[in-house]
């Protein structure tokens, strides 16, 4: 079965079979080929191959907008990705910069300069390592 970002399905496998979500990535090679990412109210996301969870019917659709496990200031991106999507494949440092960066303006326009503040000190934190390691 072929999904779509924003499909409602049900989970058949694993320990949460019988929750329902939403598709949030589908993934057509690399480290999950075939696999969809899916976002439901037990947990923020999992990835599933797209034969481990079935369609649901349109009322199964969970709040997208969650302020704990899917915060709107992290959600801005196209085709469902979040800022997480991105940073999880980075080191804690290059993955905190990018946050920063990503929030700033969008969580508060008051704490904007500060978010940039804050990407720049995990980016110095990140450089100061690396001249470190060598």
């Amino acid at each position: 079965m072929s999904y779509v970002v924003g499909d409602a399905v049900v989970i058949q496998a694993g320990q949460f079979a019988g929750k329902r979500g939403r598709v949030v990535s589908v993934n057509t090679g690399g480290v999950y080929p075939n696999y969809v990412k899916v976002y439901g109210t037990v947990v923020r996301y999992v990835w599933y191959r797209d034969n481990d969870v079935r369609p649901a019917p349109e009322e199964a659709s969970v709040k997208p907008d969650d302020s704990v496990t899917h915060p709107s200031h992290y959600t801005w991106l196209p085709n469902g990705v979040e800022v997480i999507d991105i940073t999880e494949h980075m080191n804690f440092n290059r993955g905190n910069a990018v946050k920063y960066m990503a929030r700033a303006g969008r969580k508060s326009r008051t704490t904007e300069l500060e978010d940039l503040k804050k990407a720049r000190w995990y980016l110095d934190r990140e450089i100061h390592r690396m001249e470190n390691a060598k």
